[in-house]
């Protein structure tokens, strides 16, 4: 089986869903792989400088995230990669997963909060449904 990918971007369902993925990778005897996605899209087209700037301070966001992250899992005795990509984030993470020929993703669900989320409650099944069609992965949904 390939390694365990969890997507993450931080918050308490994040840690739910790190956690899952620590467990499971104790478990299974997998490597994990903590994945933080810095989506800009949201920018408008005509300010690409800005989209720059975001793109930079997400990353920044993100790599403290993961390291957040991957100091929790090697205080499970986990050894944990991390790893930032740019673009969207349902293409960015399938793309990912058909890299690195993973054999697990791990996401969490969105809270009940009124914060923009990437997936909402009925967006979210079908999501993780069309990754494991696109790519043969498992999904675990952590709520």
């Amino acid at each position: 089986m390939g390694p365990i990918v969890c997507a993450t971007r931080g918050g308490e369902a994040s840690r739910r869903t790190q956690e899952r993925a620590i467990a499971l990778a104790r478990e299974r005897g997998d490597h994990l792989i903590f994945l933080f996605v810095a989506d800009t899209n949201f920018v408008q087209p005509n300010n690409q400088a800005l989209a720059d700037v975001l793109a930079d301070e997400l990353e920044r966001l993100g790599r403290r995230l993961l390291c957040i992250a991957q100091a929790r899992a090697h205080e499970e005795g986990i050894l944990a990669d991390m790893v930032v990509r740019h673009g969207t984030v349902r293409q960015t993470i399938e793309g990912f997963l058909r890299e690195v020929k993973a054999g697990t993703l791990v996401l969490g669900a969105p809270g009940t909060g009124s914060e923009k989320k990437t997936f909402s409650q009925e967006e979210l099944p079908q999501f993780a449904q069309a990754i494991s069609l696109n790519t043969g992965v498992e999904v675990i949904v952590v709520r």
